[in-house]
Formats: C-alpha cells, structure tokens, sequence
C-alpha cells in the first residue's frame, strides 16, 4: 500500500473528496509567505504512473463525489499522464462528477490550449491556482514566479478550454507600504480573468517563511485588521465577475463573506462598509480563531 507522504495539502473545499497524490511537495516552492513544505525539507517530486493508479486503486470509493490531484501544481504532470489519471479516477468511482487539481500560472501557460481542451475533454472540471495580488511589484517582491498579465492570461486560457477557475487572493500580502495598490490591482486582475471562484485568505506571518524574517527585521510591516478589511472592500466593490462566487470565509479571515456576483454584489460591499465606519470589532473573527491555522 502507498502512502501519502506528509505534509500534504488540498483546499477546504475538497475535505471530502478522493486525494490522489499525484506529486509530492511544490514545484516552484519559492514564495516568500508560504512556509508549507519548507519546514519539512520536502523536496518536489512527480510519482510514477504505476504509483498512481495504484493510490487510485486503494483509495476509490462508491461514496466519493469529488476527486483532488495534490499536491502543490499537480497540473506539471504531463498531458498524458494526466489524462491516464483524471479517466481512472472516474472509471474506479462510479458516483465522481468533479475532478480539480492544483496549478500555477506557469503550469497552466506551458500547456498548449489543446492540452488543455484534452484535459477538459477527460474530465478536468476545475483548476486551483494561488493568484495571491495582481500588484506586480507585490508578485516580484513575494517571488510568485508569474506577473497580473500572465495570470489573467492563464485564467481565460483554462476558461476557453471549458476549465473552470478557482483562484485565491491573499490579503495583507502586499504589507502597509503597497496595501491598497495590491487591492485595487487586485480586483482589476479579477475582473479581466472573471473566475469562476474567488477565496480570499488573510496573510498570517508564519515562521519558516523568508516573510516572517523580514517581518523580524521590519521589512515587512503587516496591516491592522481594519486595513485588511479595507483591501477586503476594495476587491468587493471593484472586482465584476459574471457568475462568479466570491468567499472570505476561510478561518485566516476577519470576516467572512459568502456572496454570488453579481446578484449579492452590493449588499456584500456594503456590509464591510458599514462594518469599518462603525469600527464594529464584534462583528469580525477573533484573533484566537484565526490563529488557530498555521498555514492555508
């Protein structure tokens, strides 16, 4: 029997589903925030076919409805490995209808739009990927490896292929110095990508992460939490998706915010208005809870 190899990660969303552990560890494992797989040495590794089909195969179930390739930029795999992968997993779980998988920018761009059609034809319904800003100094600064102009690229080249997209945005991530640029580029990136999913995370400064020692060193000075919902209003207001849902209702979040755009767009922004003129702390997440996760 193969074990997963720890640590390893999925979305909160995919809590139920199949994990196939299709690579171990991050491919680009560079970002300055992400203390994930640094503080464990884990290098970065992709299995073998035979590995995976054999997870597949000890891990399928007829309860499972959804199936996660981990782990960080799964989507490196090669076209036909991976389209050997998503078909198994459907042909071993008769009750799967969805299969996502992690990506990055530079994952997603290295593929040709009919590898990505090919995938989409396979069964690949959605792609995660870790947008963070669409403040360019901010992605150079946190070494994300891909700048606002290839991430909305990346994002309409999985759309066109019939791939959905679920990206994250980390608040804070841009510090006090770049808090509402980061906002405002930010929500422009949204707007021209229009994914299908939008999870805003909070920025909590973690030790193992190279931002945490600049952090140490004063480098980076992290916005207050009303700063924070501020950039939180910002993308609210100024991001228009077409039928995209847009959440902030992960634990690192002050507030958490479950709405559809464009039908809940208004009374989304004007509950964190509100919220900030009123100074209105016991409408937001404790400090214990958020704390309660160490990494996202």
């Amino acid at each position: 029997m193969i074990s997963f190899e720890q640590p390893m990660f999925r979305p909160p969303s995919e809590a139920n589903s199949l994990l196939v552990q299709a690579t171990v560890g991050c491919s680009h494992n560079s970002c300055t925030y992400c203390a994930m797989y640094r503080q464990s040495n884990q290098k970065f590794r992709m299995r073998s076919e035979k590995e995976i089909l054999q997870i597949i195969a000890e891990n399928s179930s007829s309860s499972y409805e959804k199936a996660f390739i981990a782990d960080g930029n799964a989507l490196v795999l090669p076209v036909k490995l991976l389209v050997k992968t998503i078909k198994t997993i459907y042909e071993s779980n008769e009750n799967v209808r969805q299969v996502s998988i992690y990506g990055n920018v530079g994952d997603i761009l290295r593929k040709k739009p009919q590898d990505l059609k090919e995938l989409a034809a396979a069964g690949l319904d959605m792609v995660y990927i870790g947008f963070e800003s669409g403040d360019d100094i901010t992605l150079k600064r946190i070494k994300k490896g891909a700048n606002k102009s290839k991430t909305i690229q990346s994002m309409k080249r999985l759309k066109e292929a019939g791939i959905k997209v679920s990206g994250m945005v980390l608040l804070g991530v841009g510090g006090k110095e770049r808090s509402f640029v980061h906002a405002y580029e930010t929500a422009d990136m949204l707007s021209q990508g229009d994914p299908d999913y939008v999870g805003l995370l909070s920025l909590q400064v973690r030790p193992g992460a190279p931002i945490y020692e600049a952090w140490e060193k004063g480098e980076f000075e992290l916005p207050d939490k009303f700063q924070i919902l501020k950039e939180l209003e910002i993308i609210a207001e100024n991001t228009v998706l077409t039928n995209g849902h847009f959440f902030s209702n992960h634990i690192s979040n002050y507030l958490p915010i479950k709405a559809i755009y464009p039908r809940d767009k208004d009374k989304t922004v004007m509950k964190i208005k509100n919220i900030i003129a009123k100074k209105a702390e016991g409408e937001l997440r404790p400090e214990y809870y958020r704390d309660i996760v160490n990494q996202y």
